[in-house]
């Protein structure tokens, strides 16, 4: 069996489970303002913390939505995967994206990754399904919810 076939063997065997929870990860004023220069998501919403205070129910400047999706590339670096000869994996979109609610800039956040679907792509390659969401310190449930793919090729 190749090294695709074996992974995905073992990994519909996990269909369902948590692939992992990450640590604790927090952005800064600092880092909101960068990605607003860098995405052209610079409202008042993301950079003014006193518009913010007075016209706004979060008492502060909240993190851009596109800060927080591309911050599951990193988090997913923290996934648990079965044994096999990966060459690399990318993501592959996002089926659906809800933001349910607001995180705060400088409010602790993590990810929770669970196996929703797994199948072969070609010969040397595996299309992944994950349930992935983010949950934030003193909010109740899930602030972000997504289902996302993520492509990975193998040697064999």
């Amino acid at each position: 069996m190749s090294d695709a076939e074996n992974f995905l063997r073992d990994l519909k065997a996990k269909t369902g489970e948590e692939m992992g929870l990450t640590q604790w990860y927090c952005y800064d004023q600092a880092a909101v303002s960068s990605h607003a220069a860098t995405s052209g998501d610079d409202g008042p919403i993301h950079n003014d913390p006193d518009y913010c205070k007075a016209n706004t129910p979060f008492g502060g400047t909240i993190v851009q939505g596109s800060l927080l999706l591309s911050t599951f590339t990193r988090m997913a670096k923290s996934l648990v995967w079965p044994e096999g000869e990966m060459v690399f994996r990318l993501s592959y979109g996002f089926n659906k994206v809800r933001i349910i609610q607001p995180v705060k800039t400088g409010q602790m956040f993590r990810a929770r990754f669970r196996l929703k679907h797994s199948e072969p792509k070609g010969v040397k390659a595996a299309l992944v399904t994950l349930d992935a969401s983010f949950e934030a310190e003193g909010s109740q449930g899930a602030v972000l919810a997504a289902e996302w793919l993520v492509y990975l090729q193998f040697s064999s």
